[in-house]
């Protein structure tokens, strides 16, 4: 798990988790150099759940705090089968865990979500599955995930510097490009929030477009085909239209432009600031 400046719904969630009395190997969490009781919350579950924290003395984003934990997990030397992901805003009940490792064991996924889609020229496909079934999937979320963690392995780990947005989509591109499978299907025992876009309307909505518009540039730089050249160019061009009739959507635009721009540049890292939203 990542988490960064939610330590109530973390609270919550470790809470739950402690009552289930899951089995693993190792629950790590990695700390965005949390702001608010995060880290308090950490300590007091620290020896009932044998939680190994990595604290890091920065906000790295959610793509290269998760490719700090694959990191510390490979060069331990451990080597699980399997490995889940949870979310800092996503709910998991009791079964969660069996439920993914019964599920994996009996597909022939290396990659099994909660939630997905095709990818198509210019269009995204949202997956539905009916219960019990599962669809192969050109893009997983990584929120209520299961992965075979050798083949997690072959692969690499999520692009480190994008800071946020758009990571996991150029991982599970690698992750198809490589020969492995990505699967969806409903998973019944967790309840994910997507807290972080805001509903559309706020203003983490205006900075994730920024660093979603620029990562989608720096995707198509990083994996240059005339698919995903047409591909990057129509779907823009529909965001940037749709965008205009939207609440905030004259400063969204702007910033979705400027976001192009620094894809263009190929600026990476943190190139806009969070609070002011003026580029650094």
């Amino acid at each position: 798990m990542v988490t960064f400046n939610r330590c109530s719904f973390l609270y919550q969630i470790l809470t739950r988790i402690y009552s289930f009395s899951w089995t693993y190997s190792r629950f790590m969490i990695v700390n965005n150099a949390s702001e608010d009781g995060t880290l308090a919350v950490l300590e007091e579950f620290r020896d009932s759940l044998d939680l190994e924290i990595i604290s890091l003395p920065e906000n790295i984003g959610h793509g290269a705090a998760l490719a700090k934990g694959l990191r510390r997990l490979n060069e331990s030397g451990e080597r699980p089968d399997y490995v889940v992901f949870l979310e800092d805003d996503s709910f998991p009940q009791s079964g969660y865990l069996d439920f993914l490792r019964q599920t994996i064991k009996n597909h022939s996924f290396s990659f099994i979500s909660s939630g997905g889609y095709l990818v198509r020229l210019g269009k995204r496909i949202n997956l539905s599955p009916k219960e019990g079934k599962i669809l192969e999937a050109d893009f997983g979320l990584f929120d209520g995930a299961i992965a075979k963690f050798e083949n997690l392995m072959q692969i690499g780990y999520p692009v480190e510097d994008w800071f946020m947005m758009f990571d996991d989509f150029e991982y599970c591109y690698r992750i198809r490009k490589a020969g492995f499978r990505i699967g969806v299907m409903q998973n019944p025992y967790v309840e994910i929030l997507h807290e972080g876009w805001g509903g559309g309307e706020s203003h983490s909505h205006l900075w994730r477009t920024y660093y979603q518009s620029r990562n989608f540039i720096l995707f198509v730089r990083k994996h240059l085909t005339w698919f995903s050249f047409l591909d990057a160019l129509i779907l823009n061009l529909k965001r940037l239209l749709g965008g205009l009739f939207v609440k905030n959507g004259l400063q969204l635009t702007k910033l979705r432009l400027k976001g192009y721009h620094a894809g263009l540049l190929g600026k990476t890292g943190k190139s806009l600031d969070l609070k002011t939203l003026r580029e650094v």
